[in-house]
C-alpha cells in the first residue's frame, strides 16, 4: 500500500490537470478525484483500518 504523501501527490497532480482544462465537466471530475485522493491520505494518516474509495487503491500483483 502506498503512503499518504503518495496520495497527496496524486491529488495535486489531478488538481494541476483540472486547472489546465477548459472543459468544466472534466475539471469538476478531476477535482472530485483529487478530493478522493486527499480522503485516502487522511485515512492513512489517521490509521484507519479501511479507507474510503478503495477503488483508487493499487491492486496487488499476485
Amino acid at each position: 500500500m502506498e503512503n499518504a504523501p503518495y496520495y497527496r501527490g496524486q491529488a495535486e497532480r489531478a488538481r494541476r490537470l483540472a486547472h489546465s482544462l477548459t472543459n468544466r465537466e472534466v475539471e469538476a471530475l478531476l477535482e472530485r478525484v483529487a478530493q478522493d485522493y486527499e480522503d485516502i491520505a487522511v485515512d492513512l494518516e489517521s490509521g484507519a483500518v479501511e479507507v474510503r474509495h478503495p477503488e483508487l487503491m493499487p491492486q496487488s500483483q499476485d
